[in-house]
């Protein structure tokens, strides 16, 4: 380590010296006013940064291209300024443009991660971006002389096969009574979930037809069940379609 304490600033505002070293340069600060100015200039300068990322290094190749720049361009536009008094500028004239391009580099270090981190979860959402596929759509027919209208939609969303069932102009239920909607294969009724309409008569099912199995389904139909558990349809049918 450099016998000149004043040159340990950045390892001890970094928190890189060991304990003996760092309470030799805390007695330094406490004779220095030179190193004690440039420590609250550090921290004012970082206080404000809250970068949340986990620190991650950018390609070595940039940082150094980047710290390269920063040193060059600081020897090439030097130009004579007024001096400060030489007791301020005393043994530690290069912190500021070291200072910059040490912070330049974390700065760059922690774009670099949260535009990594971005790409990466960009990638992802691309990934699992997924296209649905209409497969066929009905329209519910009621029965002679019902208000009731509906549609029976079947989409093939995330590689499975929903039915999104619909209806409109629908009385309201009583109690404990449900709309149940079944699928229908060759007369036998399988439940397909059930719906209670809103104030509006308006009410909507969503069913996973892969849940039930390889099926052959010819009928979709809705009928109002007195609840919610019943296995075969006990009500009229008020909504019905062939698939």
């Amino acid at each position: 380590m450099n016998n000149n304490p004043c040159e340990w600033l950045l390892d001890y505002f970094n928190g890189q010296l060991d304990e003996v070293p760092r309470r030799n340069f805390e007695n330094h600060l406490a004779e220095c006013q030179n190193c004690r100015e440039e420590l609250d200039e550090l921290e004012m300068l970082t206080k404000d940064l809250a970068f949340t990322a986990e620190p991650v290094d950018p390609p070595s190749d940039m940082k150094q291209r980047i710290l390269g720049n920063v040193f060059e361009t600081e020897k090439e536009e030097q130009k004579p300024v007024l001096q400060q008094p030489a007791e301020r500028r005393k043994g530690n004239g290069w912190v500021k443009p070291l200072l910059a391009a040490v912070l330049f580099a974390s700065l760059l270090g922690n774009a670099y991660t949260l535009l990594s981190k971005d790409q990466a979860e960009n990638n992802a959402g691309e990934r699992r971006e997924t296209i649905d596929r209409l497969q066929t759509s009905v329209a519910l027919k009621p029965g002679e002389g019902a208000p009731f209208n509906g549609r029976a939609t079947m989409v093939e969303k995330n590689n499975r096969t929903e039915m999104i069932i619909q209806a409109e102009n629908l009385e309201s239920t009583e109690g404990s009574e449900v709309y149940q909607v079944w699928l229908l294969e060759k007369g036998k009724p399988y439940r397909a979930g059930t719906f209670v309409p809103n104030e509006d008569g308006l009410g909507a099912v969503t069913y996973h037809l892969d849940e039930a199995g390889e099926h052959e389904w010819d009928t979709v139909a809705i009928t109002l069940e007195p609840t919610d558990d019943s296995k075969i349809p006990k009500g009229d049918i008020i909504l019905s379609s062939e698939l």
